[in-house]
């Protein structure tokens, strides 16, 4: 399991600048965040995607990319994650990271809405060879295990897999550990921080109610081995990082 440092939070540092600053910080590998002003794929153009992975992969063993928009009733956001994944191996990565929206009528209409736009996604994922990793989030169409197993089931696909965000988890499961061994193997990425119960409030890791390490341990304990990003946005990121690498180091170990 690799500790990943996301871009999104030093968005003030230009894409090739930033690279570096993060990878002095401890991370083992990065997300690509693609919210960042200089990354958004209304402008990348795949010279520069390239450009960037390569300095991505000359700094961490490995990198993904992320897309966090309004794919399901936003039209725009819509051919932007479409983009978005079609860029993705010009990053020289294979996972794109993604979720959804708040519910809205939260009824059978807007679930089906989700799926048929999801299932365009996966298309255009299976011809680029990208898996996406769709992140459940508290509030959202998908804002559970229960919510993403349905989603694999009515999308069986290979190149849809789970963004484990475990205060996601902690926050929106009545058993955090079971739905994690739930999701078993088709978690291909993941996000940390802490929160405190009740709270959708990304904390240090040493703050909030969750034992991180027993979290780690069954991400483990289901053959995860892939990149587990630092997602904090309230703190210094730069000041915060190296002490919140240590202590997700004991766990990892």
């Amino acid at each position: 399991m690799m500790i990943f440092g996301r871009t999104q939070p030093l968005a003030h540092y230009p894409i090739l600048d930033c690279l570096p600053v993060l990878q002095r910080l401890g991370f083992d590998g990065v997300e690509l965040c693609m919210e960042n002003d200089d990354l958004s794929p209304a402008v990348v153009t795949p010279r520069f995607a390239a450009e960037v992975g390569a300095r991505a992969t000359a700094l961490f063993s490995a990198h993904s990319v992320g897309y966090h928009k309004d794919y399901i009733y936003d039209d725009g956001f819509f051919e932007l994650t479409k983009r978005a994944i079609a860029l993705t191996p010009d990053f020289g990565a294979d996972i794109l990271v993604f979720s959804g929206t708040h519910k809205r009528a939260g009824d059978a209409a807007e679930w089906q809405r989700m799926i048929e736009r999801t299932r365009v996604l996966v298309d255009v994922a299976a011809d680029y060879g990208v898996t996406l990793a769709q992140e459940f989030e508290p509030g959202f169409i998908v804002g559970s295990t229960a919510d993403l197993l349905r989603l694999f089931d009515e999308i069986p696909s290979p190149y849809l897999a789970a963004n484990l965000d475990v205060g996601h988890v902690f926050l929106c499961d009545p058993d955090p550990l079971d739905a994690i061994r739930q999701i078993g193997d088709k978690i291909v990425h993941g996000h940390v921080e802490n929160m405190a119960r009740g709270v959708h409030d990304h904390l240090l890791p040493t703050e909030g109610d969750m034992d991180l390490g027993a979290y780690i341990r069954a991400l483990v304990e289901v053959g995860f081995s892939g990149g587990l990003a630092l997602d904090l946005y309230k703190y210094d990121y730069e000041a915060i990082a190296p002490g919140a690498i240590a202590y997700l180091r004991q766990f990892v170990a």
